[in-house]
């Protein structure tokens, strides 16, 4: 049993430990499906001895009050979740975005099983989001979530009186960009498509004669397939800052 002394340490390690568990439950890299979720609570584990140390061990005075335990809580884990959310809609919104490309250009028909997010998704979708994923690991993804880890530590130890509906609006708000960041992801590709369909348009009025309505499917792909190997790159840069900015101004 701990000493009655050692009870506030005990307690702010365990605020620390429950905002970092719910941080590695759904941040990007940390969170991929085919991880376990006991191994990433285990890996909590360590991260959270080392924050919890690096920021001088932060006590929780209300440790004996079981009503300001609760709320601390369950404030830990809206500010793990919050944090880890901002930067997985970043992440999201690649797949999004190849999801819409796909069914530009007409090869969304056959959907397979993600393995980073265990749902239904296209081809371009799945190909956007591993390429966005391994830039963004390049990039040193989960090194910003570990130091925002750190950061909201020292400026919001355990206990600290934090709003809800702040994090909550800025949740809401990261997640409506999302949006937005997916369709200027997707434009490029959409607009080559378009454009090949345009061009095969006027072809077809100027020659009728060469029946090139056949051919259109072919060209949505080529057209697209082109436009998605030049903008596939940068895209997923874009996708991956995002997700890095969304810690460092959260």
């Amino acid at each position: 049993m701990l000493s009655v002394g050692l009870m506030p340490f005990a307690i702010g390690f365990f605020l620390v430990l429950v905002r970092c568990t719910s941080l590695m439950m759904v941040a990007p890299i940390f969170s991929a499906k085919p991880i376990p979720a006991l191994v990433r609570m285990g890996f909590s584990v360590p991260v959270a001895v080392a924050v919890y140390m690096g920021a001088g061990t932060p006590v929780f005075s209300g440790w004996d009050r079981l009503p300001q335990l609760i709320p601390a809580v369950a404030i830990e884990v809206v500010m793990g979740v919050g944090a880890g959310l901002c930067a997985r809609f970043a992440i999201e919104a690649a797949t999004a975005a190849g999801s819409a490309i796909a069914m530009a250009m007409g090869i969304s028909f056959g959907s397979v099983i993600d393995p980073l997010h265990g749902a239904e998704s296209s081809a371009m979708g799945d190909l956007l989001s591993f390429l966005t994923m391994a830039v963004a690991l390049a990039a040193g993804l989960h090194r910003e979530a570990v130091a925002w880890l750190c950061r909201s530590i020292r400026e919001s130890p355990p206990g600290s009186d934090i709003s809800l509906a702040t994090i909550a609006t800025r949740v809401i708000a990261d997640g409506t960009e999302t949006f937005a960041l997916a369709v200027r992801l997707a434009f490029p590709v959409l607009a080559a498509v378009t454009l090949g369909h345009m061009g095969l348009g006027m072809l077809n009025r100027v020659a009728p004669q060469l029946n090139l309505s056949n051919i259109g499917f072919t060209v949505a792909i080529l057209a697209g397939g082109t436009a998605f190997y030049l903008v596939a790159p940068g895209a997923a840069v874009i996708a991956a800052q995002a997700a890095r900015t969304a810690f460092a101004g959260h």
